[in-house]
């Protein structure tokens, strides 16, 4: 078996467990998440996009199209060339990575292995997570309430906002003076669905509480049984004092409009 010159591995972000570099000669990495736009997030295209990989033809001749991508095959190309000749022989190694490793990383990884192989390379290509289980995408769903707060300026009371979130007060005052909810722009059902999104959820939520300052409960729930009324990851922020006498969980709806799924 022929010895590889040249390891390319495509990888996805989004699941924080990256191939870490081999020991190469020399390694190059390429980071997509911002570079490229992700494939058509139409909801009615969600079930069809999230089944397939970069590897099929609609997602890669799409991922091939867009704007920027020729440019960024033909300087790595370029790159890997010049890699290659400096490295006396000893293999070179390409990194690319997109936010789930599924799109972008796998198609504009292939591309890039064909024009190396072309030009003479001996290339070993590994897709590291183009078969895990697909995420669903985070467009508005009708009928989601904070879905509505978020993208159709339904009446809220926001109180901080970031680029991936917002925290709002429960339309019901909630079940203590200060309670707050902390919630994803995207879609996502619960805090199940995708852990990256709940870890930033978390995240946002305990900068706003260490910014207010105080005691704090944050709890949030996935499913009808676990007290879930609507069907939006949220995390609810508590205020807690000594002898304040709140018992949780509550039983009372925090937010009073229609369950959404």
């Amino acid at each position: 078996m022929t010895t590889p010159d040249l390891y390319i591995d495509s990888f996805g972000a989004r699941w924080q467990d990256p191939p870490p570099p081999r020991y190469r000669a020399a390694v190059l990495a390429i980071n997509l998440t911002d570079a490229l736009l992700n494939p058509p997030d139409d909801p009615n295209l969600t079930d069809i996009i999230a089944s397939q990989t970069g590897q099929d033809a609609d997602v890669r001749d799409y991922v091939l199209a867009t704007p920027g991508t020729a440019r960024i095959i033909d300087d790595a190309v370029h790159e890997l060339t010049a890699l290659r000749a400096a490295a006396n022989g000893r293999p070179v190694q390409l990194l690319v990575n997109c936010w789930y490793g599924r799109h972008r990383a796998p198609a504009i990884a292939d591309a890039i292995a064909h024009r190396m192989r072309e030009a003479g390379a001996r290339v070993h290509l590994t897709h590291h997570h183009i078969n895990r289980p697909p995420v669903p995408r985070k467009h508005p769903r009708p009928g989601c309430p904070f879905c509505a707060i978020v993208h159709d300026g339904a009446p809220a009371t926001i109180v901080h906002e970031w680029a991936d979130a917002l925290a709002i007060e429960p339309r019901s005052g909630g079940c203590a003076k200060g309670h707050l909810l902390v919630l994803p722009r995207g879609h996502v059902a619960d805090f199940t669905t995708d852990p990256v999104v709940s870890a930033t959820v978390q995240l946002r939520a305990a900068e706003l509480a260490q910014q207010i300052g105080g005691q704090w409960n944050y709890l949030t729930s996935c499913g009808e049984a676990a007290t879930q009324t609507v069907f939006h990851l949220h995390g609810h922020l508590v205020p807690r004092a000594a002898g304040d006498g709140l018992a949780l969980p509550w039983t009372h709806p925090t937010y009073e409009l229609e369950p959404a799924r």
